[in-house]
């Protein structure tokens, strides 16, 4: 449903992706990387707010590489949810609907799923991180997507309110039956979420068998030895 064949960027004449190739049906599948491993220029590019160099990105066998963003059918969930601060939490989760776009339906389900009847008044600076991640989700998930990109959305959280979230977003996007990329520098976040990993290393990435088996993959490309105590 989504495949991605064989992706590359530079900037400054700096390979930021180097024949990025990915082939997903409905699965979370969680790519982990350090800071400036190029996962989210990936997810730009998919997402259409990045053009790349060359490659070709599909949904459904459809080339959308040239499609504006509008028009993919992405739902795009930020590293910082970008809530209006003058509209509501479920003015802001509605915004999606405009022109007809999405599902009221869908919407009051995962407000539900999530446990947002309560705050759905409130203004965006009244809510907690974990809130905001929230509302973006929904947001993004009411708009009825073929495919959904999710950028660290909890790097700001602390551990325990993420423990918590977690199960909760992984409820929700596998009740959702879409590909859903998630991209994170941390492999416990990543086993808690994903169905399946990738490690991305200086723009390429490999398939793994386990979150924990990034770690091997970072240290041997960045010659990174392991502390000995």
């Amino acid at each position: 449903m989504l495949k991605i064949d064989k992706l590359c960027k530079q900037y400054n004449n700096q390979p930021v992706l180097n024949q990025v190739s990915l082939d997903m049906g409905p699965k979370i599948s969680v790519i982990i990387g350090l800071n400036g491993s190029g996962k989210s220029t990936l997810l730009k590019v998919v997402a259409g707010i990045v053009e790349p160099d060359s490659g070709t990105v599909y949904i459904d066998r459809q080339d959308i590489t040239a499609l504006d963003p509008e028009e993919r059918k992405i739902g795009y969930v930020p590293q910082h949810p970008a809530l209006f601060n003058h509209l509501t939490a479920l003015e802001n989760m509605r915004y999606c609907l405009k022109n007809g776009r999405g599902s009221e339906k869908i919407l009051d389900r995962y407000v539900e799923m999530l446990g947002l009847k309560d705050i759905l008044t409130k203004k965006p600076r009244t809510l907690s991180g974990g809130f905001k991640s929230r509302v973006s989700l929904v947001r993004s998930l009411a708009s009825q997507p073929k495919v959904m990109l999710l950028d660290e959305p909890l790097s700001d959280i602390d551990v325990a309110v993420k423990e918590k979230l977690l199960p909760e977003f992984k409820k929700v996007l596998k009740d959702m039956g879409i590909p859903t990329l998630y991209v994170t520098h941390d492999p416990w976040e990543a086993s808690l979420l994903g169905d399946n990993f990738y490690a991305m290393v200086k723009g390429k990435i490999t398939e793994i068998n386990s979150a924990d088996d990034a770690f091997d993959i970072i240290k041997a490309s960045y010659n990174i030895k392991s502390s000995v105590s």
